[in-house]
C-alpha cells in the first residue's frame, strides 16, 4: 500500500470467520433446542375469519393505504399443515409460534373463540405428532385493539388482570402439550419502539400526545410489562407447573454492545447502555429492582416496585429469551444512529450513542458473531448465568432477490458458532432459533425484505413455498449430512435451483475482456531498499520514517537485489502486468539535473526482465517519494516549482524507459495524497507539521498542473512514437448515505464532489466541482484560462485505489481516522464518515458494492473515462498464517464487482492486487502487511514463500480454478504452507 491510504483501513477484531470453524450438531448438548420461528400476526392472515377481532397491528399496519398489511400475510391458517410438513423434513426440532390474543378471547377478555381454540390445538397437535416441541410466545404485539381503546393498552395497570386471565387460558388449554413459554416478546424494544415518543400500536398518524406524559410512558409500559409478565408466571407455578412441568421465561431485545473506543468515557457509555437495555428488564427479574443507573437517571419518571411486587418479579423466569439481530459501538460523543429515530428521548436518557458495526441499516447488516457471544458472556456474568435461549437470529434480504441466499446461511453458521463457543465457555444457553422459517410480513420491511428459510410468493394467492440454501444447509446442519466450514456448503450452492447475485459467482479469467490486464502492485520505497546504495539520495519517505524510533524501508523486501527473484514469481503465477514507481531521487538524486546512471540501469534491467517473461509494466512516476532536497529547497508540492521540476523528472522517463513502457500513471491517488500529507498537522518530509489552511488545495492544485504539464509533454513528444497511455490516480473509499434522508443523501453527493470531483472534474471538464467552490471560496485555487485547456482531458485514463467503503451523515459523528489526518479537509467537506466494517485499524471487510458503486459514478458523471483498478487488497496481520483464505475471499469479491460493473458498461480494463510481497506499509511499518508472498523480514536474505492467495490468484490466471467452486477448497488442502508462521 502507500501513505496514508491506510488511514482507511478498518480492523475486524474478531471476523465471522472465525466462528465458523467445523461443528456439528452433535457438538451441542443432546437436550439443546434448534428451532425456527414465526409470530401470529406476520404468519397466520385470515384476519377477519372464524371469529377473530383487530389487534393493534391490524390497525397500524392500515394506516397505510394498499396491501402492505398482514390480511393474508403467509395464509399459515389455512396452510399450517403443509408448513409443519416442511418442518419435519428439514428436521426441525422446535418451532416458536405466537397466539393471537384477539383470535382467542375476541374482546381481550370473557369469552373464548372456539374455532381460535381449535386452531391453535390443532396446529400443536400436528407439531407434536412430527415431533416438534411447541415453544409458545403469548404476546407478540397483537393486543385487542378493544383493550386499547378501553384503557390504553400496557400503559394502564389494568393490563396486568387481563393479560394473566388470557395466559391462564393458553395454559389450561394447551399446557399439557406445550413446555415453553415466553410471555412477552422482546418487551425491552417493544417499551422502547411502541410508547413514548415512538410510533404507538393501535393509532395512526399523527400521534395526539397532548393528554400523555411521553416522558414516561415508555418506562410505564416496561413496568406493566414485568409485573404481567411475573403474575401470570406465578400462577403457571402455583396452578400448571407441577402437573405440566413446563418452563416460563421472558425475552429481551439485545443488541450487542462494545465501546467504540478504549477511552473511559466510552467503556462507563457501554456500562450505561448495557443497564438500560439489559439490566432494565434482567436485574427486576434477577434482584427484584431496576439498576441503580436507570434509578439515579430517571428519579421520579421510574416506576418504584412495592415490596410485594419486587419479590413477586424476583426469580419469575425460568429462563431468558434472548432476540438478536446485530451489534452497535457505544461512545460518549454524539454520532448519528440507526436505532436513536425509533425513541430519542429513550436514548437520550441512556446518555450514550450507538454506532453499527458492520455494514448495517434497518434492512440489512453483516454477521457480527462475537456481538452475540458478548451478550451470553455479560448476562452469565452478571445475572447469575440464567438458561437462555436465542429465540430470533437472522438475516433480512431483499425479497424475491435470490433463492441462492449464501449470506443468510453463513449468517446463520456465524452466530450458532458463537453460540458454541459461549456454551463452552459456560454460558447455560439451551437454544437457538433461526427467525424466520418462512417468509413473513415483517415490522418494518413488510414485504419489501425477508428473513425466511423457504421463499413465500406474496404475488401467488397460494402463497407458494420453495426452499433456499439456507434451508438446504440448515437441515443438512440438523440431520448431520453437512458439516461447518467444509466443501459441504459448496456442493449446496451448486445444487440450489435459486440465481445468485453473490459477488463471488462462478467466473473466471475468460469472462474479461481479453486485453483486459490482472497485475500486481508495489512502490519503489516500499519494495527497493538500498536506502543509500548506489548514488540514492533521502526522499521525504526516507526521512519521515526516521523521525521515529521505528521500522523504516532502508532495506525493505530488497527488491533492488531481489527483482529478478520476484519477476519469476510473477511469471510462475501468470502475471500479465506489473505496477511499480520509479525513485525520482534514486534517478535523479538531486531532484533535478543529472541522472544517476546506476539508477537508470536498475530501471532498464527491471523493465527489460519484466518484458522478457511477457509481462507488462505499470509505471508510477510518484509514490510519495520526493526528493528531500526539493522539500528544503522549496517545500515541495506547495511550490509552483514543482512543475517544473516533476515534467523534467518525467520528461527523463518517458524518454529512457518509453520504448518498454505503455502504460504510466503520474501521481498515485493524488486526493489522499494532497489532504493526508498537507494542511493542519501533517507534512511529510518534515518531522515538524504544517499549519496551513490553504496547502491542502495549493498540493492538490499543483499536482493537477503537474500532471498535465507532464502530460502534455508526452502526448507531444513521445506518444506518437512510443504510442503508450497516461493517467492519474485517485483513492476512492465507496461512498454511500448512512441514511435515507435528504440530508445524508446531500452530504454523500458534496463527499463524493470533494473526494473524487476535486480531481476528476478538472481532467474531465476543467475546473473544480461547484460544491467546491461555493465552500471553499478564496482558499481554493483558480484555473487560468490556459490551464484549464492544459487540465481538462489530460488523463488518458483514472487510476483507481481502492480499499473499502464508508457510511456518509450530516450529522455528527466520532472522528474514525488517526488525529494526525487533516481534520480541516473533513470540516471543509461538511459531512461525517462512518466505517461499514466491524472496525477499529488496519484491517476491513470485504465491501464489494462499495467499488462497484464507484465504478459506476464515474461512468455516468464523468463521461465513462478508461479506468485501470491500481491497489486492491487486504491486510492481515504479518506473520499470522500463510493460508490466508480470508484476503482470498476478499479478492474474489471485488474481482467480481469489477466484472458486474464491466457489465454494466463501465470501460475498466485493469486490475491489480495490492501487493505482490509483503511490504513496508504505512503507519503500521511492518506490523501487517498486504502481500500474496510472505516475506521474512527477520532473514537478512528475506525469503519469499507462497500465500494461499498466490496459489489462488495463480490459478484463476492460469484457468485451473473456478471462483465459487470446489476448487477453492481443494486448493485450501492441497496448500503446503502451514496455516501459521
Amino acid at each position: 500500500m502507500k501513505p496514508f491510504s491506510q488511514f482507511f483501513v478498518f480492523v475486524v477484531t474478531v471476523s465471522a470467520t472465525s466462528y465458523i470453524d467445523a461443528f456439528t450438531r452433535n457438538d451441542f448438548p443432546n437436550d439443546f433446542l434448534f428451532g425456527a420461528a414465526t409470530s401470529a400476526y406476520q404468519w397466520e392472515g385470515a384476519f377477519d375469519e372464524d371469529g377473530k377481532s383487530p389487534s393493534v397491528w391490524d390497525t397500524t399496519s392500515h394506516c397505510d393505504s394498499g396491501s402492505n398489511n398482514g390480511d393474508i400475510a403467509c395464509d399459515g391458517y389455512h396452510k399450517y399443515k403443509e408448513d409443519v410438513m416442511l418442518m419435519a423434513e428439514m428436521g426441525l426440532e422446535s418451532f416458536r409460534f405466537s397466539i393471537s390474543w384477539s383470535r382467542l378471547i375476541p374482546n381481550g377478555r370473557g369469552r373464548i373463540n372456539p374455532k381460535g381454540l381449535l386452531f391453535y390445538k390443532n396446529l400443536i397437535k400436528e407439531r407434536r405428532s412430527h415431533g416438534i416441541e411447541p415453544q409458545v410466545t403469548l404476546y407478540h404485539y397483537d393486543l385487542p385493539q378493544s383493550l386499547e381503546d378501553e384503557y390504553g393498552g400496557w400503559i394502564n395497570r389494568k393490563i396486568i388482570e387481563d393479560f394473566t386471565a388470557f395466559a391462564d387460558v393458553c395454559f389450561r388449554e394447551f399446557g399439557e402439550d406445550v413446555k415453553l413459554w415466553t410471555k412477552i416478546n422482546e418487551a425491552t424494544l417493544f417499551a422502547i419502539g411502541s410508547y413514548g415518543d415512538g410510533m404507538r400500536y393501535g393509532h395512526c398518524p399523527p400521534m395526539n400526545y397532548s393528554t400523555a406524559n411521553v416522558c414516561t410512558e415508555t418506562y410505564i409500559a416496561g413496568h406493566n410489562m414485568l409485573l404481567a409478565h411475573s403474575s401470570a408466571s406465578n400462577l403457571y407455578k402455583l396452578k400448571y407447573k407441577t402437573k405440566q412441568r413446563g418452563s416460563v421465561g421472558l425475552s429481551i431485545y439485545a443488541y450487542g454492545l462494545s465501546p467504540y473506543t478504549d477511552s473511559k468515557d466510552d467503556e462507563t457509555a457501554t456500562e450505561r447502555a448495557e443497564a438500560f437495555l439489559f439490566g432494565w428488564m434482567l436485574k427486576p427479574l434477577v434482584v427484584g429492582d431496576y439498576p441503580d443507573i436507570m434509578k439515579r437517571t430517571l428519579g421520579s419518571r421510574l416506576p418504584v416496585f412495592s415490596e410485594e411486587e419486587s419479590k413477586q418479579v424476583k426469580g419469575s423466569s425460568d429462563f431468558v429469551g434472548v432476540v438478536h439481530y446485530n451489534t452497535f459501538y457505544v461512545t460518549n460523543r454524539p454520532a448519528p444512529s440507526l436505532v436513536t429515530s425509533i425513541n430519542k428521548l429513550f436514548f437520550a436518557d441512556i446518555g450514550a450513542y450507538l454506532i453499527a458495526a458492520g455494514n448495517a441499516s434497518l434492512f440489512e447488516f453483516d454477521a457480527v458473531p462475537w456481538g452475540l457471544e458478548g451478550i451470553l458472556q455479560h448476562i452469565k456474568q452478571s445475572y447469575n448465568n440464567p438458561p437462555i435461549y436465542i429465540l430470533e437470529n437472522g438475516k433480512p434480504m431483499k425479497h424475491g432477490s435470490t433463492l441462492q441466499d449464501t449470506p443468510r446461511a453463513e449468517f446463520i453458521q456465524a452466530y450458532i458458532g458463537a453460540v458454541h463457543n459461549a456454551i463452552t465457555n459456560g454460558s447455560d444457553t439451551r437454544g437457538y432459533f433461526v427467525w424466520s422459517m418462512i417468509d413473513l410480513y415483517e415490522l418494518i420491511g413488510r414485504y419489501m425484505t425477508s428473513y425466511g428459510m423457504y421463499y413465500v410468493n406474496f404475488s401467488d394467492p397460494g402463497r407458494k413455498r420453495s426452499p433456499k440454501l439456507s434451508a438446504s444447509w440448515y437441515t443438512g446442519f440438523l440431520n448431520g449430512t453437512i458439516d461447518v466450514a467444509s466443501q459441504d456448503t459448496i456442493q449446496l450452492q451448486r445444487k440450489c435451483s435459486g440465481s445468485s447475485s453473490f459477488y463471488i459467482d462462478a467466473f473466471t479469467r475468460n469472462d474479461f475482456p481479453e486485453d483486459f490486464l490482472f497485475g500486481a502492485g508495489t512502490s519503489a520505497y516500499q519494495w527497493e531498499g538500498a536506502a543509500n546504495e548506489d548514488g540514492r539520495t533521502p526522499s521525504v519517505w526516507d526521512t519521515t520514517s526516521h523521525c521515529y524510533n521505528g521500522s523504516n524501508g532502508d532495506i525493505a523486501c530488497d527488491g533492488y537485489h531481489k527483482y529478478k527473484e520476484d519477476v519469476k514469481l510473477m511469471a510462475e503465477m501468470g502475471l500479465e502486468s506489473f505496477r511499480f514507481s520509479i525513485s525520482w531521487s534514486r534517478l535523479i538524486p538531486n531532484g533535478r539535473g543529472r541522472i544517476n546512471p546506476k539508477g537508470l540501469l536498475f530501471y532498464k534491467n527491471l523493465i527489460k526482465e519484466l518484458r522478457s517473461h511477457g509481462i507488462e509494466p505499470h509505471v508510477t512516476l510518484y509514490h510519495y517519494d520526493l526528493p528531500q532536497s526539493l522539500e528544503d529547497e522549496y517545500g515541495g508540492w506547495i511550490n509552483h516549482k514543482i512543475i517544473e521540476d516533476f515534467t523534467a523528472f518525467a520528461d527523463v522517463c518517458f524518454r529512457e524507459f518509453g520504448e518498454d513502457v505503455k502504460l504510466w500513471t503520474t501521481i498515485n491517488e493524488a486526493t489522499i495524497f494532497a489532504f493526508a500529507f498537507y494542511g493542519k498537522d501533517v507534512r511529510y518530509g518534515n518531522c515538524t507539521t504544517g499549519n496551513y489552511c490553504m496547502e491542502t488545495y495549493i498540493a492538490g492544485h499543483n499536482m493537477l498542473l503537474a500532471h498535465a504539464s507532464a502530460s502534455n509533454l508526452y502526448k507531444l513528444k513521445y506518444k506518437s512514437k512510443q504510442r503508450g497511455s497516461i493517467g492519474l490516480s485517485i483513492f476512492a473509499l465507496g461512498l454511500t448515505p448512512y441514511t435515507n434522508s435528504k440530508d445524508d443523501e446531500i452530504a454523500t453527493q458534496r463527499a463524493k464532489a470533494f473526494l473524487y470531483g476535486w480531481m476528476l472534474k478538472p481532467l474531465v471538464f476543467g475546473d473544480y466541482p461547484d460544491e467546491m467552490k461555493r465552500t471553499l471560496g478564496s482558499r481554493l485555487p483558480v484555473f487560468s484560462e490556459e490551464e484549464s485547456e492544459q487540465v481538462k482531458g489530460s488523463s488518458d485514463f483514472v487510476g483507481i485505489i481502492h480499499y473499502t467503503t464508508v457510511y456518509v451523515t450530516n450529522q455528527p459523528a466520532p472522528y474514525i481516522f488517526p488525529s494526525s489526518t487533516n481534520k480541516d479537509f473533513f470540516t471543509d467537506m461538511g459531512a461525517y464518515i462512518i466505517s461499514t466494517g466491524n472496525s477499529s485499524s488496519f484491517v476491513f471487510d470485504a465491501v464489494p458494492w462499495g467499488l462497484e458503486g464507484v465504478l459506476q459514478h464515474i461512468k455516468h458523471r464523468y463521461n465513462n473515462p478508461p479506468i485501470y483498478i491500481l491497489e486492491n487488497g487486504s491486510p492481515m496481520k504479518h506473520d499470522s498464517m500463510l493460508q490466508d483464505t480470508p484476503r482470498v475471499e476478499y479478492i474474489q469479491a471485488y474481482i467480481g464487482a469489477v466484472l458486474n460493473a464491466i457489465k454494466s458498461g463501465s470501460d475498466t480494463r485493469g486490475y491489480f492486487v495490492w501487493s505482490l510481497i509483503d511490504l513496508f506499509e504505512v503507519q503500521v511499518g511492518y506490523k501487517s502487511s498486504f502481500g500474496m508472498y510472505y516475506v521474512n523480514f527477520s532473514d537478512p536474505g528475506r525469503k519469499r514463500s507462497p500465500k494461499l492467495s498466490a496459489s489462488w490468484y495463480t490459478g484463476f490466471l492460469n484457468g485451473t480454478i473456478d471462483v465459487a467452486s470446489q476448487d477453492m477448497t481443494q486448493l485450501q488442502r492441497n496448500f503446503s504452507g502451514s496455516s501459521s508462521l
